[in-house]
């Protein structure tokens, strides 16, 4: 007499053996409703400034329940705050030419078109507000641009075009700083300042310090 199969167990109702594909599926419908809500979120701030940017007209623009913003955001502050870094992701592009020199010249020519934009000139805009929260959000998207832009100094570091002890923030400041400085306080053109001269300088200054301490330490 044949034995018979052991009868499964019934599933229980509501349950299911397979994952959740939405929660473990990265880029899908809640990280297109993420990316759509800030992008919404910057361009509201191109148009009418913080002054008149609220989560209700986010959600509407954006064809979201204003009540899914809340839930993610919690403030229009901290909504403010990741539209600024995710612009701040997605503004610039990483070159990797082979060559420092000519890498940092890529990413100067890239700043120089931003400032000059209407994005650019939004975020500037809401940098000079006097929102009590701002200055956090200005030192959220600057850490998240100058770590983005840390792969670009280590290859060249690989490549030892870079010394290890070289302080890529203060270098990045150096350069960038002039064109705020034009922006913000003396109203010069931007796209006039001689930004690739000021890298060769900057290069040539590295170099010698280099050299320098080289010679230093064979004595």
């Amino acid at each position: 007499m044949k034995q018979g199969r052991p009868s499964r167990r019934p599933r229980a109702a509501g349950k299911s053996s397979k994952p959740n594909k939405a929660r473990a599926r990265p880029g899908g419908r809640s990280e297109r409703v993420r990316t759509s809500v800030l992008q919404t979120t910057l361009a509201l701030l191109q148009e009418t400034g913080l002054h008149d940017l609220t989560i209700p007209r986010v959600a509407e623009r954006a064809g979201v329940n204003h009540t899914s913003i809340y839930r993610r955001w919690g403030t229009r502050e901290a909504l403010v705050q990741d539209a600024c870094v995710h612009f701040a992701e997605t503004a610039l592009v990483v070159p990797n030419t082979g060559s420092l020199r000519s890498d940092l010249v890529a990413v100067l020519k890239e700043f120089v078109t931003l400032l000059r934009s209407r994005e650019g000139k939004a975020m500037l805009a809401l940098a000079q507000s006097g929102q009590e929260h701002i200055p956090g959000t200005r030192r959220a998207v600057w850490r998240r641009r100058f770590d983005l832009l840390q792969p670009l100094f280590e290859r060249a570091r690989s490549r030892g075009q870079l010394s290890p002890d070289v302080n890529t923030a203060m270098l990045l400041e150096s350069l960038i700083a002039p064109l705020y400085l034009r922006m913000l306080v003396t109203g010069e053109a931007v796209e006039d300042w001689p930004y690739v001269e000021a890298i060769d300088c900057a290069l040539t200054a590295i170099g010698s310090r280099r050299s320098g301490l080289a010679r230093a330490t064979k004595r």
